[in-house]
């Protein structure tokens, strides 16, 4: 009986010990999975910087031709380190370090899950390295004679190769996350991870805001409504969740605490901002020749998810940093670039939109239903030139126009002269246009004509919208 309970106490102890390697073992994995993240998200801030001198790049060069310039950063290449991605200025480990500490640590992961994460990691640096030595050959370029069409141009088509890379880095850095993701999740059943329930209510704050990011950055709609149903509810579910509620003295530290309470907060805010995006289309107006999607990314929603901005991913990172939990933490998303050209070079004739493929017609906007029309408008052609007037009696009807999601006229009298409206079909998906009353007149509803060519004969069909309301024509091109 002695012996039975000497073999018990023995097993019991060692299985303890192995238990207790097992999760040092795995806690070092998840060490060695975080040193990618870091990679990637340094690598992001690093990108926030050279996002600032490709903008004042465009814009200077815009000014010097025909554009106003509005100015938001005053460095230059000559204020910054040779390599943005290898210098300690901006960060506490720069990027490259955490490459070389990411390759380091994975001798500890599986031989095949280490082999893919660096493989991904290496493009992913090349990218930078590659966007490092454009803010040279760019600044080379603009030196020389702007008088010269051929050196502009050179200068616009480098821009053109920023804009590439920039994607580029989205789509590889969303790989390294997947792939990290991947790794894991093969090891999270093992971990003995603390306040679960509170780990999954941030985990799922993080999630439905990256696929609103992700949609945004995509410019398209798809399955954005639904999304910003999640979005929502995770905000709400984070408000409801209460640290008090664990009765736990490391959740009710002060720094814990303000973390926590700025994380609702942000996550609130950027709800908010998504649901502006959505239902408002509204851009400042040095913006408007960015559009909707590049102003509600890079100026409004980002700032709210990234590290710079204190938002999201930040405060979450946080919080798992005070815990010192074995939790994977969270990647932030990239800026995307744009390339705006002055009118001399654009020769803009018909307008576009800034929204990729649509799929779904909205059903509010700026606070108001939308009222689909009982016709639609057919074409024959991706090139639309529309004649907006007053059909009846001028009143002082006051209207704006939305296109697709832009809003392409703003507070215009609709007279009985007619206001030419020309626009660019999307190929693919949904194209629409929105009548959007900015007042009644003095003959209630708002009314207006919209008159178009379809095969060889003009046609004409009545719009309508009131405070209340707005009114949606779907318009399709037909075959030929």
């Amino acid at each position: 009986m002695r012996f039975t309970l000497v073999l018990l106490s023995f097993l019991f102890a060692h299985s303890s010990i192995t238990a207790q390697l097992t999760n040092s073992t795995e806690s070092k994995q998840v060490e060695a999975l975080n040193n990618y993240v870091f990679f990637a998200n340094e690598c992001t801030h690093g990108m926030l910087i050279v996002h600032g001198l490709l903008y004042r790049f465009n814009q200077d060069l815009n000014k010097e031709i025909d554009m106003d310039s509005y100015q938001v950063n005053f460095y230059s290449n000559k204020d910054l380190p040779a390599d943005i991605f290898n210098d300690t200025w901006f960060y506490d480990i720069a990027p490259y370090d955490w490459h070389k500490k990411a390759k380091i640590s994975s001798s500890l992961l599986p031989v095949a899950g280490a082999r893919e994460l660096n493989a991904l990691s290496d493009q992913l640096k090349s990218i930078v390295v590659d966007i490092n030595a454009l803010r040279f050959s760019l600044e080379k370029l603009v030196a020389a004679d702007m008088n010269n069409q051929d050196n502009v141009l050179a200068v616009y088509n480098e821009l053109e190769r920023a804009t590439k890379l920039f994607d580029d880095f989205h789509t590889q850095q969303q790989k390294l996350r997947l792939g990290v993701d991947k790794e894991y999740n093969k090891i999270k059943p093992s971990l003995d991870i603390e306040f679960p329930k509170l780990i999954s209510t941030m985990d799922n704050a993080y999630r439905v805001s990256l696929a609103v990011m992700n949609t945004i950055h995509a410019k398209t709609d798809e399955g954005l409504n639904e999304k910003i149903e999640k979005l929502n509810s995770s905000q709400a579910n984070l408000k409801a969740t209460s640290l008090d509620s664990y009765n736990s003295t490391r959740l009710l530290s002060r720094d814990i605490q303000g973390h926590y309470k700025n994380l609702q907060t942000q996550l609130e805010k950027f709800s908010e901002g998504t649901n502006n995006f959505y239902y408002t289309a509204d851009v400042p107006a040095e913006y408007k020749m960015y559009g909707k999607y590049y102003y509600y990314y890079n100026k409004d929603l980002i700032s709210k998810f990234n590290r710079f901005g204190i938002g999201v991913v930040f405060e979450i990172n946080s919080i798992l940093d005070y815990l010192k939990s074995d939790q994977l933490r969270y990647m932030e998303v990239p800026h995307f670039y744009q390339v705006v050209y002055p009118k001399k070079i654009e020769k803009i004739d018909h307008l576009t939109s800034t929204a990729g493929t649509l799929t779904t017609l909205p059903t509010k906007l700026k606070d108001r239903e939308i009222t689909v029309a009982s016709k639609s408008i057919k074409v024959d052609s991706d090139k639309v030139a529309f004649e907006l007037y007053d059909h009846m009696i001028e009143d002082g009807d006051v209207v704006s126009i939305n296109f697709n999601g832009d809003w392409v006229i703003e507070s215009h009298k609709i007279t009985s002269k007619p206001y030419e409206l020309k626009v660019q079909l999307n190929p693919e998906g949904k194209n629409y246009i929105i009548l959007h009353a900015e007042n009644v007149g003095r003959r209630p509803p708002n009314t207006m004509a919209v008159s178009y060519m379809y095969n060889g004969k003009k046609k004409q069909i009545i719009m309508k919208a009131d405070l209340n309301t707005s009114e949606m024509i779907e318009i399709l091109q037909m075959p030929k």
